[in-house]
């Protein structure tokens, strides 16, 4: 059992080795990665910034997830995606989550400009469920001039471990259940993040 978020950020730092920190940043994935993230590059005395995506649902059922997409578009298309893309609505849902990107990286970050060429990319979220949004946006960090790519995570389900290992250069995590319903599951502490927290935390990152 993880006590918060902290402590789940300072364990993770703890974990990753041999990272030039002149040419790492962190991207942590609002809100609740964003306490993590903190906590890895304030060890690693690296960069810090935010990456984002939203989930894409069926038009008739807004819970659940059959995919991601990020601020330029880029996809991550889920097993049931076929079933439900065809629907006469399908294509203003995508366009709607698309603006939502955009507009919560304008509110965070003033832009949805990255420059990561060349770059170690650290991508911290509190935890994976069904894994859209971070297959969403590693899809992304696919057509960045990156270097390689750390996926430092608390927890995971172990049916998902496997699968993103082929995205990734590595992968740090404290706990891979085999049995998993819910991240807030595996936490003391899961409290809410207020988009005033990340903001306060990425202006402390600002040039």
């Amino acid at each position: 059992m993880i006590k918060d978020r902290i402590e789940a950020g300072q364990l993770l730092a703890d974990k990753i080795t041999k990272v030039n920190s002149v040419n790492a940043i962190v991207l942590a994935i609002p809100r609740g990665g964003i306490i993590i993230g903190y906590e890895i590059a304030k060890k690693l005395r690296c960069g810090l910034d935010v990456a984002i995506s939203k989930k894409i649902t069926p038009p008739d059922n807004p819970e659940y997830a059959i995919g991601a997409i990020t601020c330029d578009g880029t996809l991550y298309c889920g097993d049931h995606w076929d079933s439900y893309s065809n629907h006469p609505d399908f294509e203003d849902e995508i366009n709607k989550k698309k603006n939502e990107v955009k507009r919560r990286l304008q509110e965070y970050r003033g832009s949805d400009i990255y420059k990561l060429n060349d770059k170690t990319v650290i991508l911290v979220d509190d935890g994976i469920a069904t894994g859209s949004t971070v297959f969403a946006i590693l899809n992304w960090l696919s057509k960045q001039k990156i270097k390689n790519v750390i996926l430092a995570i608390p927890v995971m389900p172990a049916s998902l471990y496997e699968v993103l290992e082929t995205y990734v250069s590595a992968i740090v995590v404290l706990e891979i259940p085999t049995e998993f319903s819910s991240v807030g599951q595996f936490y003391k502490n899961f409290d809410q993040v207020s988009d005033l927290e990340v903001m306060k935390i990425l202006e402390k990152y600002k040039n």
